[in-house]
């Protein structure tokens, strides 16, 4: 059990939980993701699920995603999405 502080809490002390990360993404014509870049490539071997998510569409500016469950050809599985607004990709974590 965690002890308790007495410490008040304030908003700047929040941190978000499972927060995207940008991450670099290679795209194939179709747009699908290729390989992942950064200090080194990473090629994705198998794309094993996609789906799209158009969320919050009475908001200024609405959740519009491509998602992408990848296997690497390290073995590593990821997934990582498009952002349709900002033409930018992110790492999910969950």
């Amino acid at each position: 059990m965690v002890p308790y502080t007495r410490k008040a809490l304030r908003p700047d002390a929040l941190k978000p939980v499972n927060a995207p990360e940008e991450l670099g993404v290679e795209e194939d014509g179709d747009g699908w993701p290729r390989a992942l870049k950064g200090k080194r490539r990473q090629p994705v071997a198998a794309v094993e699920d996609a789906w799209r998510l158009d969320d919050e569409w009475w908001r200024a500016t609405p959740l519009q995603r491509c998602y992408f469950a990848v296997a690497l050809s390290s073995g590593q599985r990821l997934i990582i999405f498009k952002d349709l607004e900002n033409k930018r990709w992110y790492r999910q974590s969950y």
